[in-house]
């Protein structure tokens, strides 16, 4: 996604290839590797190493004065565990649910372990409503995407996705900022292009929770969850509405 925001500003050309990483012209080129791999062409470098490509985009950030990595305590200490937080809740969750049809209803009377993961994960996104609340700002620093953006983006719409399709977990509604948030995220090219399927991202979180996964959802075609509630789209809007009324009041004072 930071390759993205850099394409955004004019800095970089962009193309993503999808790989069959067991294929043998890949297994031949790129011996041992594992994607995302960043080919830059006109300098004939590779970098098959996470590492490596966001060292890389950091130079080219620098470059470019481009504000991507800047830094800031409190948004760090506010976003800071948010994808280990859901992953507990998610394996204790799951653990609950297993061999039950549909998931358990959160508000069912569940075992400690889940409630209190539950708990923490439903802190944190208040805490992250709140703090995008008195920033009053696009995205977490400002009106420009930072590393703090391209992290939380993608860990958000993946809690939504799998809370809603696995855990019957659902970010409430009255976090009205945070889904503010997410909106500008299904509004931002560099989520969207970087974004997986609805599909892929259910497989991937099956796989690793060893589920049942359909076969018949991997012949589907694609498709991306990027809207959000029309309850919560007119609050957004009452929300900005209010923002406006209240600039535009302090600047006639």
């Amino acid at each position: 996604m930071e390759l993205y925001a850099l394409y955004e500003v004019g800095c970089v050309r962009v193309e993503v290839k999808t790989v069959n990483v067991n294929s043998e012209g890949f297994k031949r080129n790129f011996s041992g590797a594992q994607p995302p791999i960043m080919v830059e062409e006109e300098k004939g470098t590779t970098y098959a190493d996470n590492s490596e490509i966001e060292r890389r985009i950091f130079h080219l950030c620098q470059g470019f004065n481009v504000p991507l990595f800047e830094k800031d305590l409190q948004v760090e200490k506010t976003i800071q565990n948010l994808y280990r937080n859901f992953k507990i809740f998610l394996q204790a969750k799951a653990n609950h649910d297993k061999g039950k049809r549909h998931p358990s209803a959160i508000e069912e009377g569940l075992p400690p372990q889940v409630t209190s993961s539950h708990n923490k994960l439903l802190e944190q996104l208040a805490n992250i409503d709140q703090l995008l609340a008195d920033r009053s700002s696009r995205y977490l620093l400002s009106e420009s995407m930072t590393e703090y953006d391209c992290e939380i983006m993608p860990r958000l719409h993946h809690i939504r996705i799998i809370g809603e399709r696995l855990l019957n977990f659902y970010i409430p509604r009255q976090f009205t900022h945070l889904w503010a948030y997410i909106l500008t995220a299904y509004r931002t090219a560099a989520f969207i292009e970087s974004c997986p399927a609805d599909q892929d991202i259910l497989h991937h979180y099956k796989e690793q929770l060893n589920l049942a996964i359909d076969m018949r959802v991997t012949l589907e075609a694609p498709t991306k969850t990027l809207t959000i509630p029309e309850d919560v789209l007119q609050d957004i809007r009452r929300l900005n509405n209010g923002i406006q009324t209240g600039e535009g009041s302090r600047q006639n004072n």
